[in-house]
């Protein structure tokens, strides 16, 4: 209920300064420009996701081609979708998001962020069997009574032994 509440009003106040901003340039500009700008960032934002759609379809396609996990694919996809719907909707402030959100950089970023996201809100089994294994980070230590747990002197590297069942402590970085 509180997440709903709190996306409630963030809608509310997008819309309000969407509203603000498209007055704003109206007056600046003149009503038909402000509605041509608009028209015009609809018709490009459909072609967009119709070209970006298709790419990041393709992606996830030749991903479960490969037997990889369409992860980041299934994300980047997402966050396509995302773009090109922001900039199909009336209002400059979301089409400049929308236009963001298709650049290949920042998808690549929001897609990562998808991803941990929708990991963290995942058990571990369930995530790993979806997302694909996650990275585990590692460093070996001499213990130390006075030192917390995973703290210490780093210690030297040591030679890899099949079949002795090393245990090493880490962290999983998600």
């Amino acid at each position: 209920m509180r997440a709903f509440l709190a996306a409630f009003i963030a809608l509310i106040v997008a819309a309000i300064v969407e509203i603000t901003v498209l007055i704003r340039v109206g007056q600046e500009v003149g009503l038909g420009w402000t509605f041509l700008l608009l028209i015009g960032s609809a018709i490009l934002g459909s072609w967009l996701l119709r070209r970006e759609g298709a790419r990041a379809f393709r992606a996830l396609r030749e991903a479960a081609a490969a037997g990889r996990t369409p992860a980041k694919e299934t994300a980047e996809g997402a966050v396509v979708l995302a773009g090109g719907l922001l900039m199909i909707l009336p209002g400059l402030i979301s089409d400049v998001v929308g236009i963001l959100l298709l650049l290949p950089p920042i998808r690549s970023l929001a897609g990562r962020l998808v991803l941990r996201s929708a990991a963290r809100r995942m058990p571990p089994e369930v995530s790993s069997a979806l997302l694909g294994p996650m990275q585990v980070r590692s460093r070996r230590v001499k213990a130390d009574a006075a030192a917390a747990p995973g703290q210490g002197e780093p210690m030297p590297p040591r030679e890899f032994s099949p079949g002795r069942g090393t245990v090493i402590e880490g962290e999983i970085d998600r």
